[in-house]
This record gives C-alpha cells, structure tokens and sequence, in this order.
C-alpha cells in the first residue's frame, strides 16, 4: 500500500488552547501605567526585593501568566555561555530594565515582577507529571522576570525591540507568536509524531542539503533531494507496523497548506510569506496513551527521505517551558 491509499489530513478542529495557572501574589511587584508615568510598587530594584507582597494600596489588579501579553526575563547566574547574559542580573541592571518600562507607557498597560523563588515554585507545581523536566532544572537556573499586560494596538515589535541588547536580559517573550503558541496547534491536532518527509533543494542535512557560512553569509552549497515513492513506502510500512501506534495519515502539500492556513489566518506576515510549495509532505501518527514516543522517532529519524521527526508531545512540554519561564530545554534530555 503507497501514501496515497491513506486519507489525507483535515483541518483540525479549533479549540481554545488554555493551561490554568495560578495567580502569583507572593513575592510580586506591579508596575502600574498611568497615562504618562509609572509606579513600580513592591519588589523594585533597590527596594525589599523579593520578599515585599503587593497589597491593596497598589490600586491594580495582579495578573497570572495566562493574562501576561509579554514576559522580560532576565539573566540567571547558570545562563549557558553563548547567551548574552554574563552572570546574574544585577540591581543596577534591574533599575535600568525597569527605567525602559518606564519609557514604554504608551504600549505597556502594566507589568508583574516575579522572583527566581516564586517562579520556580510555580514550575515545580506546573510540571509535577513530569519527572524528567523537574530534573533538568535547577531553582538557581530559574530567571527571575517583568510579566507584561500590553495597552489595545500597542505595538509589539516597538516593545521587544526596548529590550534588545539591554543588559540583564536573557530573553523577551510574545506570547502571541512564541513556539508555545506553535506548539498547540500540533496539540489541537491530536497527533502525537510528525514525520516530514525530505523536499527538493532541501537544506536539511538529512535530505543530502549543505549550507556553508562565509564571513557571516549562509550559503546552499549543495541541494537536498526530495523522498522517492519507494522511501515514502519504506516509512509508513515502519510506522504500521511499530508498536503503540493507534492512527497514522499522509498529509501531502495541499492538505498541509490547508491546515496552515487555518492555524495561522491571524498572522497576515506570515501568511503572505507561505506557498502551497514550501510544505513538506508529512505523515502525522496518533500513539496509544501509554506507548512511548522517543524510541519511534528515534527510529524514523534515521530512515532515508526523511527531513525531520517532531515529538509533538514532548515538544509541547518543552514550549511550555520556554514560553511561560524563559528556558530552553534540550529535548534529548527530557523526551522520553
């Protein structure tokens, strides 16, 4: 039986996509916005730092991450080297990240100081079924960070860009467009495991595709080439027949644009930038609920004509992660 014997893929339903959380009163300072100015109130640089609690006198109401807009978070003194921080943010640096809030008041309606502590309490509560995540973090590589609730029509790449290259600041977060957000729709889709199969002119490695860097210029020195029918075969009859494996669908580039469309309508940039023909033809695999994802792709992985394999389960945990507190997990280390 080829691909083409298997239905293809449909829209997937949408849903609303929403992880509870609750709300952080503990250790918190609010920046509230006025109309031209704005009071940091608790937990400030300079201030009782993360032991101060915001109280009623703070005349604004304290939101949780699932109301946050944007999160600023900053350097940790456990950062990996290639970042861009150089140790743990310092105070100095606090006043300086907290002055740029200031001078952002016409797009920035409010903001939320969490501390290191409590965010790693929140982690540690938010990831308790998943052992393998809890280990891999530490409290002290928990940043600390600035949640921010954003003005209607503020200007999103106006705000990021305030923080670009300010010292003590490990990352800034659109939650609008983080890979959480990506990652939810391959969620609402209920697929477990993507494969994607290898295109023509690929870059991808895998596919045979080289890129080389000259003095800062990438380069496709060498095209990839596209999966043969008879690799295509050799890739379902490997999905059919692996264990655990309760539904497999071939999505071909038509299907797959379909459902991009659907997923991203509200991203006009990204819409516009997006061809039937830029789609990878893909095979999608729904697992039982106790069958193990990472041996399976493990194995599709090394199969010839195929690009890339996505653990969509554990590729899910891993934006939680990164969306909601700052850090970049290795997924061979916390993919089971």
């Amino acid at each position: 039986m080829d691909a083409s014997t298997l239905r293809p893929l449909r829209v997937a339903e949408r849903r609303r996509f929403r992880v509870d959380l609750r709300m952080l009163t503990a250790a918190a300072a609010v920046v509230v916005v006025g109309s031209a100015t704005a009071v940091l109130v608790g937990g400030g640089a300079g201030g009782a730092g993360d032991q101060d609690r915001v109280t009623a006198a703070t005349a604004a109401e304290v939101f949780g991450r699932d109301d946050a807009d944007m999160t600023v978070f900053l350097c940790t003194a456990t950062v990996a080297k290639e970042s861009r921080c150089e140790g743990a943010v310092s105070s100095e640096q606090r006043q300086a990240i907290e002055q740029v809030l200031l001078e952002q008041t016409e797009q920035i309606a409010a903001g939320q100081w969490v501390s290191q502590a409590v965010a790693y309490d929140d982690f540690r509560e938010r990831f308790a079924h998943n052992q393998a995540v809890l280990e891999e973090v530490k409290s002290a590589d928990m940043p600390s960070s600035y949640r921010l609730k954003l003005r209607e029509g503020a200007d999103r790449r106006q705000v990021m860009a305030a923080f670009h290259g300010v010292a003590g600041v490990l990352t800034v977060i659109d939650h609008a467009s983080s890979p959480y957000t990506q990652a939810a729709v391959q969620e609402r889709q209920k697929w477990d495991v993507s494969v994607f199969l290898c295109k023509a002119a690929s870059a991808v490695s895998a596919c045979g595709g080289k890129l080389v860097d000259k003095e800062g210029d990438t380069k496709l020195v060498k095209e990839g080439r596209a999966a043969t029918p008879a690799q295509v075969k050799a890739v379902q009859e490997l999905i059919q027949k692996s264990p655990g494996v309760e539904e497999v669908v071939f999505e071909d580039e038509a299907a797959a644009y379909e459902n991009f469309k659907e997923a991203f309508k509200d991203n006009k940039t990204l819409m516009e930038a997006t061809r039937v023909g830029d789609m990878p033809r893909s095979f999608r695999i729904k697992l039982e609920d106790d069958a193990a994802a990472g041996e399976l792709t493990s194995r599709l992985q090394r199969q010839p004509g195929v690009a890339q394999v996505v653990n969509n389960r554990c590729a899910t945990e891993v934006a939680k992660v990164y969306d909601g507190f700052g850090l970049l997990l290795n997924e061979k280390e916390v993919c089971p």
